[in-house]
């Protein structure tokens, strides 16, 4: 296993250097269904810590090579400013108090959010034609069929699936798997390949956004809209495995601002979307009749939508006196401001909701810091949203991928999930070098007319 996942790493950084384009494609696939490698009963190695810093190293190369210049966006700036106060309150943090991290951890948490800010540098300064975004969202389509069944396998029980589970799709800082096994025998809620059914779910809602503005945008390589239908569907079925709140009302969320997408930028289309809802709906119920036939996952099923109706999923996240976040409240109010950044107190749990995480890290500046990028994001991907061709569909991508990522960040780490947090950092990066194209262009528009 080793020897095959170290060969493959090295077989990747080849291709970088070879084509810098397909490295980047490469890494956003190794990134996401890559195997993770065990290095001892604690520590666990994933490919994108290695092959990310390779692909900057790789442009850094080629640009001094040809002696080019680097672009920057102002979105960037912003990021880097929000990893800045980041740093600055771990450092303030472990003055103050002892801290249960050790350096190693402080390093590696500190590199997984630097990671967005090396994957959007280096897509801004990517050189690609028209093939390569599609190239990008292609990849991503057809890679959430293996995963689909992986779920599917993983709800039903099948003996396969666990085994690729437990040997490749298991770390010890991820239980969820450990304990459905535990507890069930089976892992009745699909994890995927992340390692939590929350997580997988959140995929399945972005699968199903991208899928949605494909159908309507009629770029080359899908000529057969029955096939992304068909993709459509076994995503559903794949999403209801996970017996997640936050797919079943991602999705919902995510059929809303479709409809509104179809509306305003395919009206043509709308009523065709419509039909097409109500299709996906009977698929929602002939698949929840087939697993139901299973009791456990029936059991569990009915513990999640009683739960989803009565608001207690609410109540066991966030309520102050009982909830999982109960001490993180505490240590936040003991640090409003700045927050504690990566240092890790005693019994404080940070996680499954990236408002709690961004305030735990960096308080009310650090939180408000992070929603101006996304802010920016979202702005910029509306202004473009009726470009003609390429960056309009792109935009509207990241438009609604990122409305979808701040609905489900009540109950994830939708930006920093691991394995998917570089696809959506990729694409922000893609939109944001067609922009830059865009406006190199209109410059030399304009310097052409004054010449004349």
């Amino acid at each position: 296993m080793s020897f095959f996942w170290l060969l493959g790493l090295v077989a990747f950084m080849g291709v970088a250097l070879l084509s810098l384009r397909r490295g980047v494609i490469l890494y956003l696939i190794s990134a996401l269904i890559f195997p993770s490698l065990w290095i001892n009963d604690t520590i666990v190695l994933r490919v994108e810590l290695i092959y990310c810093l390779w692909l900057v190293f790789v442009l850094f190369l080629r640009k001094t090579t040809l002696k080019s210049n680097f672009r920057w966006h102002s979105i960037l700036s912003k990021y880097a400013i929000f990893l800045l106060i980041i740093v600055l309150s771990t450092m303030f943090g472990l003055v103050d108090r002892a801290t249960e991290s050790s350096l190693s951890s402080l390093v590696f948490t500190f590199y997984g959010v630097l990671r967005p800010l090396l994957v959007m540098f280096v897509l801004l300064n990517t050189f690609f034609d028209e093939k390569f975004p599609f190239q990008v969202l292609q990849a991503l389509i057809w890679l959430s069929i293996p995963i689909s069944l992986l779920s599917i396998g993983q709800s039903l029980g099948l003996d396969v699936a666990q085994k690729i589970t437990l040997q490749g799709y298991t770390s010890t800082s991820r239980t969820p798997v450990f304990a459905l096994l535990e507890k069930i025998g089976v892992i009745v809620r699909s994890t995927g390949v992340f390692e939590s059914p929350v997580y997988n779910g959140v995929f399945f809602v972005a699968i199903l956004t991208i899928i949605g503005v494909i159908l309507a945008s009629e770029w080359i390589g899908f000529k057969h809209k029955w096939v992304l239908y068909l993709l459509f569907s076994l995503s559903i079925v794949a999403g209801i495995t996970t017996l997640s709140a936050t797919f079943i009302l991602g999705t919902i969320f995510a059929l809303t601002i479709l409809l509104f997408f179809f509306r305003h930028r395919y009206p043509k289309y709308f009523l065709q979307f419509t039909v097409g809802v109500a299709f996906i709906a009977s698929i929602f119920v002939v698949s929840l009749s087939f697993f139901t036939q299973r009791d456990t996952f029936k059991g569990v099923l009915t513990y999640q939508i009683n739960r989803v109706i009565s608001g207690v999923f609410l109540n066991t996240r966030f309520d102050p006196e009982t909830g999982i976040f109960k001490e993180t409240y505490k240590a936040i109010q003991q640090r409003p401001i700045f927050g504690w950044g990566f240092k890790k107190l005693e019994n404080v749990f940070v996680g499954d909701s990236t408002y709690m995480v961004l305030l735990y890290w960096g308080g009310i500046v650090g939180l408000g810091t992070f929603l101006w990028i996304i802010y920016s994001i979202l702005r910029n991907a509306w202004r473009n949203r009726n470009q003609a061709g390429l960056q309009g569909t792109i935009s509207w991508i990241v438009f609604l991928w990122t409305l979808i990522f701040l609905a489900t960040s009540f109950g994830s780490p939708s930006f920093f999930i691991l394995r998917l947090q570089e696809w959506y950092w990729a694409l922000v990066g893609i939109f944001l070098n067609l922009c830059s194209r865009t406006h190199q262009n209109h410059a030399v528009g304009n310097s052409i007319r004054r010449v004349l």
